[in-house]
C-alpha cells in the first residue's frame, strides 16, 4: 500500500471518529462558565441557559462562577478551552462588548468565540434624583444644558455599561454630565436616591422597585418599546431622544472552532427552551426579553454592538489600554 493511501486512510478514519463523537455529543458533563459572582443577572440568566441546555441534551451542565476583572478572567479561560462543546461561557454586554474595548482582556470577543444563542436583553432606564425640578427627559436635558459641568451621572465603575451609557447620553443630548464611578450598581443607585448624583442609566430590574417606591424618578426607557415593569414610562425615543437605546444583553458562546453541528444543536436547545412557559415567566420577573436565534444572528448582533459602543468610547476618549 502506498504512503499516500495510508495518509488518506488515516484522515478518513479521523473524520469518521470525529463524526461519531459529534453524533454522540454530549456524552459527558458540560462546563458552563459564568464570569461573574453568584446572584447577579449574568449568573441568574446563565443558570437559566444551563438548565435549557441540560433539559434538551439530557446531560449535566455544571455552572462554574469564575469572577473577576469585569468578566475578563472567566471569559479568557473559556476562550482558551478546547473547542469541543464541553466548555461554554455566559457572555454579556460587559464581558464581550464594552470591557474588551475599554481594557486589555487577553481575548478577542469576536474572533475567539463562536456565538451560540442570544438569550435575553434587559433594557436600561434613565433615573434621576427625585429632588430635581424635572419630570420628563426633555426637561432634564434643558436643565442640564443650562448647567454644563455642574450635574453628574453615576456608574457601577469605569468601563462598565452604565459608564458608557452616560457618555452616550452626553453625546446624543448635547449635555456635559460629569462621570462619578462607584464600586457596583447598588451604591451608585443609592446616591441617585439621596441626591448625591443627578442621573444614572441602569438596568430596569435594579431601578423599578425604587421608581415604584418614589425614591428615584424614571424619565425614559432606553429601548424601542416600553417595559411591563414600568408601563407608564415612555421610551427615550418617545421622549424625544432618538438613538439612546441601551440594553444589557446575555448570550451563550463557545470557544472558536467548535463543530458547526454542535453549535447548531446547542443554539436550538437554548432558542426552543426560551419559548417554554417556565423560561418566559422567569425572564419576565427579571424585566428581560427572551431573544433566541441562530449562531449567525448572534454573531451579527455582537459585531453591531461592538461597533456601536466603540464609536461612543472613541468619541468620549474612554480607554484603559
Amino acid at each position: 500500500m502506498s504512503f499516500s493511501r495510508v495518509v488518506r486512510g488515516l484522515a478518513l478514519a479521523a473524520g469518521l471518529l470525529s463524526s461519531v463523537a459529534q453524533a454522540q455529543y454530549p456524552d459527558k458533563p458540560i462546563r458552563f462558565i459564568v464570569p461573574f459572582p453568584p446572584g447577579g443577572a449574568v449568573d441568574v440568566l446563565g443558570r437559566v441557559s444551563a438548565k435549557l441546555i441540560s433539559d434538551a441534551t439530557h446531560q449535566s451542565v455544571v455552572v462554574d462562577n469564575v469572577a473577576g476583572a469585569g468578566g475578563a478572567i472567566g471569559s479568557k479561560i473559556a476562550a482558551q478551552a478546547n473547542p469541543d462543546g464541553y466548555t461554554l461561557l455566559m457572555g454579556s454586554t460587559s464581558s464581550l462588548s464594552i470591557n474588551p474595548l475599554y481594557q486589555k482582556v487577553g481575548y478577542d470577543p469576536v474572533k475567539d468565540f463562536t456565538p451560540i444563542a442570544l438569550v435575553a436583553s434587559v433594557p436600561h432606564v434613565l433615573v434621576v434624583d427625585p429632588a430635581l425640578p424635572v419630570n420628563t427627559l426633555q426637561e432634564f436635558i434643558a436643565y442640564a444644558k443650562a448647567r454644563p459641568g455642574k450635574l453628574n451621572f453615576a456608574s457601577s465603575g469605569p468601563g462598565t455599561p452604565h459608564h458608557v451609557a452616560g457618555e452616550m447620553l452626553n453625546q446624543l443630548a448635547g449635555v456635559n454630565l460629569v462621570h462619578v464611578p462607584y464600586k457596583g450598581t447598588a451604591p451608585a443607585l443609592v446616591d441617585v436616591m439621596s441626591g448625591q448624583v443627578s442621573v444614572m442609566s441602569v438596568e430596569i430590574l435594579a431601578a423599578a422597585p425604587q421608581v415604584l417606591a418614589g425614591k428615584v424618578r424614571a424619565i425614559g426607557i432606553a429601548a424601542d418599546q416600553r417595559s411591563p415593569l414600568l408601563p407608564n414610562v415612555p421610551t427615550t425615543g418617545e421622549a424625544g431622544l432618538k438613538g439612546f437605546e441601551v440594553t444589557s444583553w446575555y448570550g451563550v458562546v463557545a470557544p472558536a472552532g467548535i463543530p458547526a453541528t454542535v453549535a447548531k444543536r446547542l443554539s436550538a436547545a437554548v432558542s426552543q427552551g426560551l419559548t417554554s412557559p417556565e423560561a418566559v415567566e422567569k425572564l419576565k420577573t427579571l424585566g428581560a426579553r427572551p431573544v433566541g436565534g441562530t449562531p449567525d444572528q448572534f454573531h451579527t448582533f455582537l459585531q453591531s454592538e461592538n461597533q456601536k459602543w466603540g464609536k461612543v468610547m472613541t468619541a468620549s476618549n474612554i480607554s484603559n489600554k
